[in-house]
């Protein structure tokens, strides 16, 4: 991201009264590459995530643990490549997560778990994603009580699991609705937070570029979002972010 760009970002968080709590970070994919040029490639382009979220005040980054969702498969090419952009990312006090996401290690919240536990740092942990455990029909339960102690982030987002067939993305995951339209037990999991004295955002995850979702448009989806979140427990004291 250009400076311009980055400047106009902020500009535009600042107007809105907003802050920026996080990036989507999209490095890491190659952690587990037989190439060790493309994983030190990848290593410099998460340092570099690592350098815009401390600049625009993300205190979490997403990182990818790889390609691949068996762990033994690919744990001795990832590990010292998590290791190394975590030291990094401790030196400048910027926490990175793995997405509960199809297609990483992840995608099973006990593996995502030992990886956290071998690299043995408090600055990489688990975004948390109810939605897409949900729609690989994963227990997402039981992953939330497995990962609780790594917690970092919260992904948030409604719907049913849906098999979608080889469109691009994973064949099974959430078909998304509204938040309080689909069949996440959404209570549960801001109960859930609030018992375990959560102290991070959960941010709205609105996937309106799925145009299969048929989602209504940003501006009225978010607000809609929002308003159902304060109906359902103002007293959670947990923050969300759209």
């Amino acid at each position: 991201m250009e400076l311009c760009q980055r400047q106009e970002v902020l500009k535009s968080a600042e107007k809105q009264g907003v802050s920026i709590c996080s990036l989507a970070g999209s490095g890491g994919y190659g952690f587990n590459s037989p190439d060790e040029n493309v994983r030190k490639q990848e290593i410099e382009r998460v340092k570099r995530e690592i350098d815009l979220a401390s600049e625009v005040g993300a205190a979490v980054i997403r990182v990818c643990p790889g390609h691949g969702e068996d762990l033994q498969e690919i744990r001795s090419a990832i590990l010292p490549c998590l290791k190394e952009v975590t030291a990094y990312a401790e030196e400048r006090e910027i926490q990175l997560g793995m997405e509960n996401h199809g297609g990483s290690i992840a995608c099973k919240p006990a593996q995502a778990v030992s990886v956290c536990r071998e690299v043995g740092s408090p600055y990489l942990g688990v975004i948390y994603e109810p939605g897409n455990l949900f729609g690989a029909l994963e227990d997402y339960k039981r992953g939330f009580t497995e990962q609780k102690e790594h917690i970092v982030h919260v992904h948030l987002k409604d719907g049913y699991p849906h098999y979608f067939g080889e469109d691009g993305f994973e064949p099974q995951r959430i078909f998304c609705t509204l938040l309080g339209e689909g069949e996440l037990d959404i209570p549960w999991v801001l109960e859930s937070l609030k018992e375990m004295d959560y102290q991070g955002y959960v941010s709205v995850e609105y996937e309106f570029w799925h145009k299969e979702y048929g989602l209504p448009e940003v501006e009225e989806g978010l607000c809609r979002c929002m308003n159902y979140l304060l109906r359902e427990d103002k007293e959670t004291g947990i923050s969300s972010e759209a």
